[in-house]
């Protein structure tokens, strides 16, 4: 993955915070000192029957050290700009999350996610699989060019029936 095209991706004034590769992904420490990774991890074994299985890949945001603000308006553009670098670096990928249910904020984490999709969403689909009754809620990221990608959703929706 190369960070030689990092740019502000924000439709606001603000910028992502520096991006710096790790052996899992990206880091970045924001104005109050909080460090987060964004790792990507491959899941080739979630959908083995499918000729994209080695295309499949998790992605997690974790803070690591520091004060972390909830509202620091600087962590959306750096999360998108972290998989526009990602998806710059394997076009094919697709991108599973799967919101955290720390808390009983799984719903709300998937909310949020969302709606920095839906501010940045140029060139790429999201495809949402919510189960609130087993508080699942995971969602695919593709490229919008990525052909057939109506197959990807349908593998990842009986991939899903099958572990209920």
């Amino acid at each position: 993955m190369s960070l030689e095209n990092q740019s502000a991706l924000s439709s606001s004034n603000l910028s992502p915070y520096p991006l710096s590769e790790t052996e899992t992904g990206f880091a970045s420490t924001t104005e109050r000192g909080a460090v987060y990774h964004v790792d990507f991890t491959s899941d080739s074994d979630y959908l083995p029957e499918t000729p994209f299985a080695d295309s499949v890949y998790s992605f997690s945001i974790l803070p690591i050290a520091g004060s972390i603000d909830q509202k620091d308006p600087r962590i959306e553009p750096t999360i998108v700009q972290t998989l526009h670098v990602f998806f710059d670096a394997d076009p094919k990928a697709i991108l599973l999350y799967v919101c955290s249910t720390e808390n009983g904020q799984e719903r709300v984490r998937s909310r949020l996610f969302g709606q920095w999709f839906s501010r940045h969403q140029k060139g790429f689909d999201k495809f949402d699989f919510h189960y609130a009754e087993q508080r699942l809620y995971m969602s695919a990221i593709v490229r919008r060019d990525l052909p057939q990608s109506w197959r990807v959703e349908l593998a990842i929706m009986q991939a899903v029936e099958q572990t209920k």
